[in-house]
């Protein structure tokens, strides 16, 4: 039940705020990178034991590389304007 609630949610916002959010998806490398660094922030201050293996800066690295897939690799398009 839970999952179609969410999947109906999903599509509905999808349709309405994203309209091609499948492809939108498929580059969006900066938020897989800032989701990945918040999952490495979040295990390095949960989970004591993982911070012999995980270095402190790993958080800083994702983080510089979703700024970097965001402004360099992923390119801007015009937003469409309005009134026209």
């Amino acid at each position: 039940m839970l999952r179609t609630l969410f999947s109906s949610a999903r599509d509905a916002v999808a349709r309405v705020l994203i309209p091609d959010a499948a492809a939108t998806a498929k580059r969006a490398w900066s938020l897989r990178l800032i989701e990945l660094a918040a999952l490495a922030d979040i295990i390095l201050n949960v989970v004591p034991v993982v911070s012999d293996y995980l270095p402190w800066w790993l958080t800083l690295a994702l983080l510089v590389g979703a700024w970097i897939a965001r402004h360099l690799i992923q390119p801007e398009k015009e937003a469409p304007v309005a009134d026209q």
